[in-house]
């Protein structure tokens, strides 16, 4: 109960004051044990007990991720150009729940529409988040794509909207694809915010979108460095999964990309990476030597 708590809060070392929701859980897990006719509750009955009394927003997002998959829209086999398995939450407050995001991008000459072309009933944070992208094609390729490319990026059936910067490092990784035409491998999910200099920043819900990555067969997922120790999740299903701390766009693309034949393009983004100024301390001034008098 004590690790549900801390799964539910979102942040190390804190534990949920939402104490609604995990009464409930105790009383299932009370029930089930006293269904078993054992003498005390234990943790596989807690484990039961949330697979029973689940919350009506993740009631949602298992519906949701099964809609999905029954119409193929979820992929994480094989490899795909501008397709990217990115990772969001829908509900609000301590109840909601993970699911998996498709995001798809596709890039044609012109440069008429002066700016990415984003759909998916987005929000105006994740609007920015989507803009953003331009600086970091700037910095790693040299060009300006918006005055050369029309760029159109897809939020696959997100009839929910989407809101928040957490999928930044996703469209990143699916505009570069598509630009560059390097297929991503469908196999792994990411989430993570992106500054315009291409650092990787933490998000939240990371625990949720975790367990949804899992849930839809994911085998790798890419989450920021500094959300690491707030993935609170049983280690028989981390087991299922190979979680990588980022802390830049440069190693989300060096696990999310299929580089097959496309060495010196991989070579020019590592050494175009984040510059990382030494700053030089300068050297004590020598004091003058003291004139004898």
């Amino acid at each position: 109960m004590v690790q549900e708590a801390r799964r539910r809060a979102n942040r190390k070392e804190h534990l949920t004051l939402h104490l609604r929701g995990l009464g409930g859980l105790v009383r299932a897990a009370g029930d089930l044990a006293k269904e078993q006719k054992v003498e005390l509750v234990t943790a596989e009955h807690v484990y039961d007990a949330k697979k029973l009394a689940r919350p009506l927003e993740q009631q949602i997002a298992d519906k949701f991720i099964e809609r999905k998959k029954e119409y193929e829209i979820i992929v994480t086999t094989g490899r795909r150009v501008g397709r990217v398995n990115g990772l969001a939450v829908i509900g609000s407050g301590s109840a909601y729940s993970g699911i998996l995001l498709p995001i798809e991008s596709e890039v044609v000459p012109g440069g008429k529409k002066s700016e990415i072309i984003a759909t998916g009933k987005l929000g105006e944070i994740a609007k920015e988040a989507v803009k953003n992208v331009s600086a970091i094609v700037m910095k790693y390729f040299g060009e300006d794509i918006k005055e050369t490319k029309d760029i159109f990026v897809q939020f696959l059936q997100t009839y929910e909207g989407v809101e928040g910067d957490s999928a930044s490092i996703a469209v990143a990784t699916s505009i570069i694809s598509a630009l560059k035409n390097i297929p991503v491998k469908q196999d792994v999910a990411m989430t993570g915010s992106l500054s315009v200099r291409g650092e990787v920043l933490p998000v939240g819900g990371v625990s949720s979108k975790v367990e949804a990555a899992i849930a839809t067969g994911i085998k790798t997922i890419l989450v920021p460095k500094s959300n690491l120790q707030d993935i609170v999740i049983e280690s028989k299903i981390l087991e299922k999964v190979k979680i990588i701390p980022v802390t830049c766009i440069e190693e989300v693309l060096e696990h999310a990309l299929y580089w097959n034949g496309q060495k010196s393009l991989k070579d020019k983004i590592g050494n175009g990476a984040i510059e990382k100024k030494t700053i030089k301390t300068p050297k004590p001034l020598k004091s003058k030597p003291k004139s004898k008098s």
